[in-house]
């Protein structure tokens, strides 16, 4: 798995490829956050969406401040909904974001993994 991926992407070898897909500790706990965050989290609150939580006094969850681990959020929320199956245009964010393709794919095996 991982020397197919380093060959893929030009790695030197198949340590600094593993290297390349680690989160740092922030970006774990942004992913454990996003575990319990809804689909709804991730895109503008409609008007009807906005009476409704006022209505029955639901906050949702606000975006982070750093756009990239809120790149990071959104596709972690999007991976566990979609059970790792996103488009393309979605982890093309996540790269832009400044993430690896490894770290893309770990985030979806994860997911794929608690869809089963």
């Amino acid at each position: 798995m991982a020397y197919a991926e380093a060959v893929l992407l030009g790695a030197d070898s198949v340590a600094e490829s593993a290297e390349s897909a680690r989160f740092e500790p922030l970006e774990l706990q942004v992913i454990a956050i996003a575990e319990a965050d809804p689909i709804a989290s991730i895109g503008a609150p409609t008007r009807f969406s906005r009476f409704f939580e006022r209505w029955l006094g639901i906050s949702r969850p606000k975006p982070l401040a750093n756009e990239r681990l809120e790149a990071l959020r959104r596709f972690a929320v999007l991976a566990r909904v979609t059970g790792g199956s996103l488009p393309v245009d979605e982890v093309r964010r996540f790269l832009a974001a400044g993430y690896s393709l490894l770290q893309a794919r770990a985030l979806q095996r994860r997911a794929a993994s608690f869809a089963r």
